[in-house]
């Protein structure tokens, strides 16, 4: 077809200013909580170390309960569940003293994009990505992940890297970014620091035997990965289509379209009849900036990347079709597609995925 141009565009545009929030609502955040507890043998009393816990001591063959629960605020209210990362032995912070507060706009909603990447640039994302976790759960559907009991052995030879019967227990919500959030960095709790106190110093009854691992198997929707990465990210795209009429140079045909998640964008738009030369850009809607800008007649197809720290302050988007200077007019169709939902595929339900081979969408 004469008169067809085509380009990509990559919306990875940097932007200072602080913006407000979509009018859809408050963006989602996810924030883990976690509270570990046995049941002491002697009184039957349930002890628990929580939120402000750092140091606790169990006795040794109980059964150490790990609860997990993750509260989201914001987003849709089908919104998914997101995966989580549990260990045993992790004496690490991925963001020690990093907080959001300092790039949270004083005088209302948002944050400031550079101040956050800022932020992002000090964690070494790299090698925590590369870790191995020893728990991890993979969300079926929005509610699977987030109240979970993890129960294992409080075992006194646990060779933990503080010592011998030393737990380090820590849990990250989200470790691999795979949704955009408020704040990233309220997505890690712990560690904490978890000692197994001899039997006869704890009081448990002589002759008693602890319990086996194989008796206190982990509860609820739990993978354990056999890979830094025991997930794979996939996308479900959305696409809207609208017709347009231009019928004189101030004419305009918008359409709006909102990503949820960091992916590709492709837009398409189509003339029919007499082939006119038009402008296609698309836009920010909260600040009217153009991101980009191609003119052409027949079909225009323009096809990029939303970066997530594109999606930080909102997520609306518009493209805008009119026509070219001397153009008599156009009419056709505008076509978006973009990524509205996300699965989570654990590599043991895809055979033949591992982490080398498998791609993210």
């Amino acid at each position: 077809m004469s008169g067809i141009r085509s380009s990509v565009f990559v919306l990875l545009i940097v932007f200072t200013a602080m913006h407000g929030f979509a009018a859809d609502g408050a963006p989602r955040n996810f924030v883990p909580e976690m509270e570990i507890s046995y049941v002491d043998p002697e009184t039957h009393d349930r002890v628990a170390c929580g939120a402000e816990c750092k140091r606790f001591s169990v006795p040794a063959g109980v059964e150490l309960e790990i609860r997990v629960r993750v509260k989201k605020t914001g987003g849709d209210r089908d919104d998914h569940g997101v995966p989580w990362d549990l260990w045993l032995d992790q004496r690490m912070h991925p963001f020690p003293g990093i907080e959001l507060a300092p790039c949270r706009n004083p005088e209302g909603p948002g944050i400031d994009i550079e101040c956050w990447r800022n932020l992002a640039n000090r964690v070494d994302w790299a090698s925590w990505h590369s870790m191995v976790a020893d728990r991890t759960c993979v969300p079926r559907d929005p509610e699977s992940c987030s109240d979970v009991v993890v129960c294992t052995v409080a075992d006194p030879a646990f060779e933990g890297s503080r010592g011998r019967g030393v737990y380090s227990i820590a849990l990250w919500v989200d470790r691999f970014q795979s949704t955009i959030e408020e704040d990233e960095f309220d997505n890690f709790v712990g560690p904490v620091r978890v000692k197994v106190v001899p039997a006869d110093e704890a009081g448990l009854p002589r002759g008693s035997e602890p319990k086996s691992a194989e008796e206190t198997a982990a509860r609820g929707p739990i993978y354990v990965p056999v890979s830094p990465k025991p997930y794979t990210v996939r996308h479900r795209s959305e696409t809207k289509q609208t017709s347009f009429t231009l019928s004189s140079q101030r004419s305009r045909a918008k359409l709006e379209f909102s990503p949820l998640y960091p992916g590709v964008v492709a837009v398409e738009v189509e003339q029919s009849g007499v082939f006119e030369k038009m402008i296609v850009e698309v836009r920010k809607v909260s600040t009217g900036e153009v991101l980009v800008e191609e003119q052409g007649r027949g079909r225009l197809h323009l096809e990029g990347e939303v970066s997530g720290s594109y999606l930080k302050d909102d997520r609306n988007f518009e493209v805008v079709v009119r026509p070219d200077q001397g153009a008599r007019g156009a009419r056709g169709s505008i076509t978006v597609t973009y990524p509205a939902a996300v699965m989570y595929i654990p590599w043991d339900e895809t055979p033949g995925d591992d982490p080398e081979s498998a791609r993210d969408d």
